[in-house]
C-alpha cells in the first residue's frame, strides 16, 4: 500500500538537459572585421574558452538547482514547519497552511507510514484486533488520522488566536552543529509573534496536548486513560522538538535530497505564495 501512496501523492523529478552546440568556425577571408567579429571569432577558435552561452546555461542550472533546494527548505514537509521569511502571514496564509499539513497528501502518507510500524511492533497487551489484519491497520490508521488532525486543528487555533507565527526561525548565521540544536529544541518552547517578538509557544503546547489526549475517545480499554494520554502528549511534543531540528538543518540535506534524485520538489500549493518569499 505504502508505494501505491508514493506513487500516487510523490512530485515527479524534472529533468532539465541544456544542450550545447559547438562548431569548428572558419578561416577569415577578409582582413577588415568589426572588433564585435572579431572577439567572436578568436572565442571560437579557443576550444576551451568559455561563450556567453555557456556562462549562461551555467547560471540558469545554478538558480535552479538554488530554486529546487529553497522550495524544500522553505515547505511544510510533512510534519515540518514551513520556513521563516519577512513577510508575516495573514489569517488566510496560516489556513492555507493548516490545511495542507492537515488534510494535504502528507497528511494521508505519514499516518500509514504509522500504522504499519505500530503493528510491526505493538504496545504491550493491546488487543488482537489493534494489531492483526486489515481491520488493526484500518484503526491504527484512524487512530493516526484523528491525532494528526486534533493537534493541527488544536495549533492553528491557538497560533490565530494568539497572533503566533507557525513558521520556523533558523539559528543564526554561524552557529555551530550546537548551538544549532539547542535553538531548535528552545524555538520548541519559545517562538514568534505576528510582529516579530518573543512569546511562548502556547501553540505547540495546545497541539501536542490535543494530539495525546483525543485517544482517549476510541482507543481500546487500558490505553484510554489519563496516564496513557499524559504519555502521548510527551510523545507529540517530542515530535515537534524534532521536527525543528529536522528544519533547522534542511539547508544541508536539501541539496542531498536533490543529488540522489529522491522526487521531493514541493507543488506551488504546498504553501502560501506570500510565506514563501522574503
Amino acid at each position: 500500500m505504502s508505494d501505491d501512496f508514493v506513487l500516487k501523492f510523490a512530485s515527479s523529478v524534472f529533468k532539465i538537459v541544456f544542450i550545447v552546440s559547438l562548431g569548428l568556425p572558419s578561416y577569415a577571408q577578409q582582413t577588415a572585421e568589426t572588433q564585435s567579429s572579431q572577439g567572436n571569432t578568436q572565442a571560437m577558435l579557443l576550444p576551451d574558452a568559455p561563450s556567453l552561452q555557456d556562462a549562461q546555461g551555467d547560471a540558469t542550472r545554478q538558480s535552479e538547482r538554488s530554486q529546487a533546494d529553497a522550495a524544500i527548505v522553505q515547505a511544510p514537509i510533512g510534519p515540518m514547519p514551513p520556513i521563516m521569511t519577512k513577510t508575516p502571514l495573514t489569517f488566510h496564509d496560516k489556513f492555507r497552511i493548516y490545511t495542507h499539513q492537515a488534510f494535504g497528501p502528507p497528511a494521508l502518507v505519514f499516518p500509514a507510514l504509522g500504522a504499519g510500524l505500530r503493528m510491526a511492533d505493538p504496545p504491550k497487551d493491546y488487543p488482537r484486533d489493534w494489531v492483526d489484519g486489515g481491520g488493526a491497520f484500518g484503526r491504527l490508521y484512524g487512530s493516526a488520522l484523528a491525532t494528526q488532525t486534533s493537534k493541527r486543528t488544536a495549533g492553528f487555533l491557538a497560533e490565530s488566536l494568539l497572533h503566533e507565527d507557525p513558521r520556523y526561525l533558523p539559528a543564526a548565521e554561524g552557529s555551530n552543529g550546537i548551538e544549532r540544536i539547542l535553538h531548535a529544541v528552545g524555538y520548541s518552547f519559545v517562538d514568534r509573534t505576528d510582529s516579530g517578538g518573543h512569546t511562548l509557544a502556547f501553540s505547540n503546547f495546545a497541539s501536542a496536548t490535543a494530539g495525546g489526549f483525543v485517544g482517549m475517545t476510541y482507543l481500546p480499554d487500558g490505553f484510554n486513560d489519563a496516564h496513557h494520554a499524559g504519555q502521548r502528549v510527551g510523545t507529540e511534543f517530542l515530535g515537534i522538538v524534532i521536527a525543528n531540528i529536522s528544519k533547522e538543518f534542511a539547508p544541508q540535506w536539501a541539496p542531498v535530497v536533490r543529488k540522489l534524485g529522491i522526487p521531493k520538489i514541493v507543488p506551488s500549493w504546498w504553501v502560501p505564495e506570500r510565506a514563501q518569499h522574503p
